[in-house]
């Protein structure tokens, strides 16, 4: 199996809130608390309680009181699959820069 991760991957659970634009409603922004599974210098594999669509763009803003700064940053869906958790979905995504 070829690997397309570029940076390694470092297990960590992080408790996120999650901004997604919902394209079939304009004037909704669905907000969401999730929480990662690992984590790398490029994105996050994230636990979720909501589906999302590959390509869509996810803002967030780390839960966690880890530095004095809040870390807020913009992402894109990689993939998205059902978890090994019943009603909860997996999802990779890559942070924007």
């Amino acid at each position: 199996m070829n690997e397309r991760r570029k940076f390694p991957r470092y297990s960590e659970e992080l408790h996120v809130n999650m901004f997604v634009h919902d394209p079939n409603e304009p004037s909704n922004i669905a907000n969401f608390k999730a929480r990662t599974l690992d984590v790398s210098r490029g994105g996050f594999r994230i636990e979720s309680p909501r589906e999302l669509a590959t390509g869509s763009i996810v803002g967030f803003v780390l839960d966690e009181d880890i530095s004095t700064h809040v870390m807020s940053k913009i992402g894109e869906v990689r993939w998205c699959k059902p978890s090994t958790k019943s009603e909860c979905f997996e999802f990779g995504m890559v942070i924007y820069p």
